[in-house]
Formats: structure tokens, sequence, C-alpha cells
């Protein structure tokens, strides 16, 4: 198997290869990303809500 040289590494590359080895960034990472959908699902639930009260009701 070659030697990789970490000289020759993007530095993009290195940061994530850091990263994904630092687990408490990792649970951050996480824990952002739920906060954000969470968020997202709120602000559908409210769009949703608006839009049924803005319809016109149904014709009997």
């Amino acid at each position: 198997m070659p030697r990789i040289d970490s000289k020759r590494l993007p530095l993009r590359l290195k940061r994530s290869c850091t990263d994904v080895l630092n687990p408490s960034l990792m649970a951050d990472i996480v824990t952002e990303q739920w906060i954000q959908i969470q968020q997202l699902g709120q602000a559908l639930h409210i769009t949703q809500k608006k839009e049924e009260d803005l319809s016109p009701p149904p014709v009997a």
C-alpha cells in the first residue's frame, strides 16, 4: 500500500480528516443540523397552516 505524504494533501482534505477524527466537533455539527431540521419542519407547518387559512371554503 503506498504511503500518502500529508504535505501534499490539500488543506481542505486535511481538515476533513481531522474533523472526522474529532467526535466532539462531529456531535456539534449533528446537533446544529438537527436544530435546522426542526426549524424547517416548524416553518413548513406554519406555511401549511397559512395556506389552509387563506384557501376558500369547499363548495357544498
